[in-house]
């Protein structure tokens, strides 16, 4: 009976939407779920009810306004058993093996390998296959209804993503099971909306313990409203139900829309919708049709209630016009912030096995991602709440160096400006420290390269000189270190000699005075050498801004850093000659050691097996950004992460050519590993790492980067960073557009797919990327010839600037 009453008031809710006064027609293929009145006119809310990930279209009735498509997504958490994944080999025996056996499948497993290297191109849907997709992150997975999966008073925090707005200070965070993670008091979607649902229609109420019998957890899904936007879709399918007849399928659907602009206010502000769609066939199949009516919550859950007015007054309940007008408002502000950024542009080809629209907007969505993750707008912060957004890791390097070279990279000027702006301005202090816990020397030495790149991609001086005080204080606290590495170890012989000694990762700092004397300073070569690299940049930079500016200062300063820069890849050239050993594997010949210190100080065994060869998840790829190595200790130094541990090293040093913690990929710490891979032109490698990183390391329907993810899946992965989101721009732009550090040379579309130069494909398009002479930009197009091959055409179109280029 209840069922019945359902079903009538659903087709008269249709009838009456279909009957709005004013109201717009809905395209076809959709439905009109909503009116409501935005921007001084009526709309028509008309979605595609037919497929979970069908779109909303937004259509005005007024004359001259456009309607406003939003595409919708839709990503199981689970859309295959772990059987199929692990390319075969088993997931106990993927996960139990020490090396990268999933890496060197992919790279030696096909049909035609490159000429050049022997190794296989990947594609990216050939990567996917090998691990699941993340399904969950941490928390309380046995937690349902008002017991939530995440909290803000728990040690693990179990936030699986976020929304918000640059201007806020606390991001709205979900966990798994869309639980409001910040306590904030939103509508709670099981013990709230669907409970009181359910008995408002006349059903049995969902008992406390009763959750895991009316919600399919294991079939959830997530995605995003109107990408880029910041618009969140959480999916619950229900599952059968013994009170009724009903032979179909049900879900809800849960939309979380940011207020876009929250002007001031610390804490966000969030429009919530709840649907309720049945579809006659099973596991959402059509044909779908609404529930009852949709629910509308601003923010809390008082704003509104599927059951009661106790809560509010009636005419002030959030409504639609509400919620579908922050729709609006969020797609244009959205659409205003990202012109005014002047970014690159891609057009990319989708064929089967890497489809460049997705790989597009993921880069993409990771810029909002990582703007949105900042605290009023500017301040850095490495998470959100719970979780690392706490104010103590502020301050962490790795999330200024990740962001200002994403930003520049997509030609991103205003937010780099103001990315670098504010961590000069407020976290490097004037003795030329950091306002962190401790130093990290490597990404120390990026700054200086950053701050050059900021100055060859925009022009613009004057930056660098209004904070030229805190920069040079900075670079000479580094010279100082350099210049106590040739006054400690005088010995030319000694591996030390001229190498800095120092951290490369503030969680390590405790240790250094805790222990004094007991554990000296490591002579980390990711340290030496990055340190080097931003010498050799700032100082050419410095050298040109010095001359152009008549400042002395300026000028004298560039001539110290370019002085001190071939003296310390001397001394790192002359050290790896003394400690890079040989090995009995010979897979990975050779061991490129972490730092220059004796191994036996480190562990015992042969010299080959121990951890100063392997356990440096960070040290490696870091090396590896200086561009410092030759190509064969590149290579070697690849080989001894992927097949080198043969020791009793419990972990897995790399998967999918990532290096990790605990047997797991590392976001935060990846991006010299794609770098240096392609400075030493190992292009297959290179797409094996960035997309086991896309694949892997992002939520799949979110796009939200843990610190670390396990191919596990059974194992949660750790909180979001920011420092990892920006992966998947940055390793696009280097894809198509990347330059040399040493002879500053351009490649255009140096590791793009073979797939996707191949008859038939759409071309490659990329517009107005930066470089260090000026915005490029290049088509490239193949055709077929007569002889049965085929041509790949370029049509590349270059700035005035490159004439002159030296």
């Amino acid at each position: 009976r209840s069922a019945s009453l359902v079903l009538m008031f659903s087709l008269l809710l249709r009838l009456v939407l279909a009957r709005a006064p004013g109201a717009a027609a809905c395209p076809s293929g959709t439905t009109r779920v909503d009116t409501f009145a935005a921007e001084g006119t009526l709309w028509s809310a008309c979605e595609d009810l037919q497929t979970p990930g069908g779109g909303l279209t937004l259509v005005p009735a007024a004359d001259g306004v456009e309607a406003v498509h939003l595409p919708k997504t839709y990503e199981p958490y689970a859309p295959k058993p772990d059987s199929e994944y692990y390319l075969g080999l088993g997931k106990r025996r993927v996960l139990d093996a020490k090396w990268d056996m999933l890496g060197d499948a992919l790279l030696h497993s096909c049909d035609g390998a490159t000429r050049t290297s022997g190794l296989c191109e990947v594609t990216w849907a050939r990567v996917e296959s090998a691990i699941p997709v993340m399904r969950y992150s941490r928390g309380n997975r046995q937690a349902s209804g008002n017991n939530m999966m995440c909290s803000p008073y728990s040690p693990e925090s179990g936030v699986r993503t976020f929304t918000g707005s640059r201007s806020a200070s606390v991001d709205a965070t979900f966990s798994d099971h869309a639980d409001d993670c910040t306590d904030n008091g939103f509508p709670r979607p099981q013990g709230y909306v669907m409970n009181l649902t359910a008995i408002a229609n006349g059903e049995p109420p969902i008992p406390p313990d009763g959750w895991f019998k009316y919600v399919n957890f294991s079939a959830m899904a997530e995605g995003l409203l109107g990408q880029p936007s910041p618009n969140l879709v959480f999916y619950f399918p229900l599952l059968p139900q013994n009170f009724s007849a009903y032979g179909g399928s049900r879900y809800w659907t849960m939309v979380a829309s940011p207020r876009p602009d929250m002007q001031g206010g610390r804490e966000q502000d969030v429009w919530f919708r709840f649907q309720q769609l049945r579809c006659s066939g099973a596991r959402l199949a059509p044909p779908c049709e609404l529930v009852g009516t949709p629910q509308y919550y601003d923010t809390y859950w008082f704003s509104n209630s599927p059951i009661t007015d106790r809560w509010i007054r009636p005419e002030l309940k959030a409504n639609a016009s509400g919620f579908y007008g922050n729709l609006l408002a969020v797609k244009r502000y959205w659409d205003r912030e990202l012109a005014a950024e002047g970014m690159m542009a891609l057009s990319l080809p989708d064929t089967a096995g890497t489809n460049g629209s997705w790989l597009t907007d993921q880069a993409l969505f990771s810029m909002v991602r990582s703007m949105i993750s900042r605290d009023d707008t500017w301040h850095p912060r490495y998470g959100v709440l719970p979780g690392y957004g706490v104010s103590l890791q502020d301050g962490f390097q790795d999330t200024f160096t990740s962001t200002a070279t994403a930003a520049l990279e997509w030609g991103m000027f205003p937010y780099a400006r103001g990315v670098i702006d504010n961590w000069l301005r407020y976290y490097t202090r004037d003795n030329g420290m950091i306002t962190y816990r401790a130093e990290e020397l490597a990404q120390s030495g990026r700054m200086l390269t950053i701050y050059a790149l900021y100055r060859d991609y925009t022009g613009d001086a004057q930056l660098l000189l209004h904070h030229f005080g805190r920069i040079r204080a900075h670079a000479q606290w580094l010279l100082y270190r350099f210049r106590e590495a040739l006054r400690n170890f005088p010995d030319l012989s000694d591996p030390r000699h001229g190498i800095i000694a120092g951290g490369d990762e503030g969680d390590t700092f405790v240790a250094f005075y805790e222990r004094w004397g007991d554990q000296p300073q490591g002579h980390k070569y990711s340290c030496h050498a990055n340190v080097y690299r931003g010498f050799l940049d700032l100082g050419r930079v410095l050298r040109e801004i010095g001359e152009e500016s008549g400042r002395e200062d300026v000028a004298a300063h560039a001539s110290e850093l370019l002085a001190a820069a071939p003296k310390m890849l001397a001394a790192l050239e002359a050290s790896l000659a003394k400690t890079v050993v040989p090995t009995s594997n010979p897979r990975a010949p050779r061991c490129v050691p972490t730092g220059a210190d004796p191994l036996d100080a480190v562990d015992p065994g042969p010299p080959h097996a121990r951890q100063g060869c392997l356990g440096d998840f960070r040290g490696y790829p870091e090396l590896m950004y200086s561009g410092a190595l030759t190509a064969e200790l590149a290579d070697d130094l690849f080989n001894h992460l992927m097949y080198g541990n043969a020791s009793a090293l419990s972990t897995r040093p790399m998967t999918l050519g990532c290096t990790g913690y605990n047997a797991k990929q590392s976001t935060y710490t990846a991006y010299g590993m794609a770098y240096g891979l392609l400075v030493y032109d190992m292009v297959e490698r290179f797409l094996l790492h960035y997309f086991g990183m896309s694949a892997h390391t992002y939520t799949r329907g979110s796009w939200t980067t843990p610190e670390a993810t396990h191919p596990d899946r059974d194992i949660g992965s750790t909180d979001y960073v920011a420092a990892g989101v920006h992966t998947a721009p940055t390793y696009l732009k280097w894809m198509h557009v990347f330059e040399e550090p040493d002879s500053r040379t351009v490649w255009l579309g140096k590791a793009v797919p073979r797939e996707w130069l191949t008859p038939g494909a759409a071309p490659v398009v990329v517009r107005s990327s930066p470089t260090r002479y000026g915005r490029v930009g290049f088509t490239l197009r193949a055709a077929a010839t007569a002889a049965g091959g085929y041509t790949v055409f370029a049509n590349v179109s270059l700035p005035g600037s490159y004439v002159g280029a030296r």
